[in-house]
């Protein structure tokens, strides 16, 4: 038998979410709906040119045949809610795939202080997509990052 540990966050706009504590990448129900799902997600520090930067890199998956008509990516974890990614024109791969890289985000901008923190921490995803039939679908994904997570992201980052 294994505990299981879980924290509960408020996201900047009201929602409580139930975030299991683990290394472990697993797609929470908040990022799953009948229509769409977040697949994958990942950060990823960036060496172009000697600049260090973070970027986020996203999947979605598209069921039954829907299309996106745009897709808004947010950082909804404090007060201040950040624009991460937007398509307006979104492209499917292989079908019934999104995939999107943000550009890299330099590490002294205000969005990413949250790399600056010793502890643990959560990061939540907002995902606003709407499809070609005008509904509407808000996912939200809870990302566990831990303390030595970051410690790595500041070192590749050249952050002391």
């Amino acid at each position: 038998m294994q505990a299981s540990y879980s924290v509960s966050v408020t996201t900047a706009d009201g929602v409580t979410l139930e975030v299991p504590l683990s290394a472990k990448f697993e797609v929470p129900q908040y990022a799953i709906d009948d229509f769409v799902e977040v697949k994958n997600f990942r950060f990823m520090p960036l060496n172009v040119e000697s600049v260090r930067t973070m970027a986020y890199e996203f999947a979605l998956h598209f069921k039954r045949g829907c299309k996106p008509a745009s897709i808004v990516v947010e950082d909804d974890t404090e007060d201040r809610i950040w624009s991460l990614y937007e398509d307006r024109a979104p492209k499917l791969l292989k079908g019934d795939f999104w995939i999107a890289t943000t550009p890299g985000f330099n590490p002294n901008e205000e969005r990413m202080n949250w790399l600056n923190t010793l502890d643990n921490g959560v990061r939540v995803l907002r995902f606003t997509v709407t499809l070609t039939d005008k509904s509407v679908h808000v996912l939200r994904l809870p990302i566990f990052v831990p303390g030595q997570a970051k410690a790595i992201f500041r070192s590749e980052l050249g952050i002391k």
